[in-house]
């Protein structure tokens, strides 16, 4: 043991001995926000529907509107880039020190949010955020020179696969709702989103959050989970565990509905409540892709919405307004109508 460490908590000496971590205490803040989420019961592992991307036919509209949370087959992302990804991810995360990472760019640790807002540190998270950049035309390219581009690199190749993705499960969720060819061009602009990828290390208590729970602002959010689990989603009033969808060319892969896609269908869909379980002896990743409309797309959805007409741009900067005043997302129920 250090020199000095005698007098921390055990769990706050464990932290310390993890170099890709932050001291422990930051955990300490979380404990009454747990408490009042640990009031809803956990109600075991939640069944999902698998939808085939190269049929999705009305099995796909008909799990947007139960469940808002389904797994897709057959989306045609490569097996090996994606363990190319998660395995550069693990090295780059788990094996650089903590003090060392935060000078990467895009680099993220206890909340997702690269802004100067401050949300409460709940989240026992860490990662990188990648936007979709196109690549101007002309640009020369040199390759990367260190490994955290050469990441970027990877995770927008991996974009790629993920924006043709959403916009194939967006199409399909397009047409059930009888949208027309411009709106339905207008409510996703898949290559303009980014790529999160996370690590979950092992935390030092159990019963802790990776991520508090939340809802996504996005369109839709396709989720890579590695084996170890730990998403749970709110359901019939009870957390229920999401089990990871297995890897190899037969893995599937989690689509989320966010708060927009909600928003376009009048709540003829859901925008599913759910987080992350942290896992006490094992580090959990992911990758996720986070899709959504044009910032000057006007949200409608329909007749009898219960919303009021509204931009993305507008809902971004409310959130951020709301997060600024009070650490947290409001969300749809500010652009009711009166």
């Amino acid at each position: 043991m250090s020199a000095g460490s005698e007098s921390l908590p055990a769990t706050a000496a464990t932290a310390m001995a993890d170099p890709s971590c932050p001291p422990f205490p930051l955990l300490v803040q979380e404990v009454q926000h747990e408490q009042h989420e640990e009031e809803v019961p956990h109600g075991g592992e939640l069944d999902l529907p698998t939808v085939d991307l190269e049929a999705p036919g009305e099995s796909l509209a008909a799990a947007c509107r139960r469940l808002g949370v389904f797994r897709i087959a057959n989306h045609g992302v490569p097996a090996e880039l994606s363990a190319r990804l998660f395995a550069l991810a693990r090295d780059l995360l788990a094996g650089a020190p903590f003090d060392d990472k935060q000078a990467l760019p895009g680099y993220f640790w206890g909340t997702p949010a690269l802004s100067a807002l401050r949300v409460r540190d709940v989240n026992w998270v860490e990662g990188f955020h990648v936007p979709l950049l196109p690549v101007a035309a002309g640009q020369q390219h040199h390759g990367p020179t260190s490994t955290a581009e050469e990441l970027g690199e990877l995770a927008r190749e991996y974009g790629a696969h993920m924006a043709r993705v959403a916009r194939k499960v967006f199409d399909a969720m397009a047409g059930a709702l009888g949208l027309d060819a411009s709106r339905a061009a207008a409510y996703l602009a898949e290559r303009d989103g980014f790529v999160r990828v996370y690590r979950y290390p092992p935390c030092p208590e159990a019963g802790h959050l990776g991520m508090e729970a939340h809802t996504d602002s996005s369109v839709l959010s396709v989720i890579n989970q590695d084996l170890v689990g730990g998403l749970q989603v709110l359901h019939d009033g009870a957390w229920r565990d999401v089990a990871p969808g297995g890897t190899g060319v037969d893995g599937t892969l989690v689509v989320n509905l966010g708060d927009m896609a909600r928003a376009i269908s009048g709540d003829a869909f859901r925008s599913v409540l759910h987080r992350v379980a942290a896992s006490h002896g094992k580090e959990r990743m992911s990758l996720c892709c986070f899709a959504f409309p044009r910032d000057d797309a006007v949200i409608t959805g329909g007749d009898g919405s219960r919303y009021r007409p509204f931009t993305y741009a507008e809902f971004r900067d409310q959130v951020q307004a709301d997060i600024k005043a009070t650490g947290s997302k409001v969300g749809l129920e500010r652009f009711l109508r009166h």
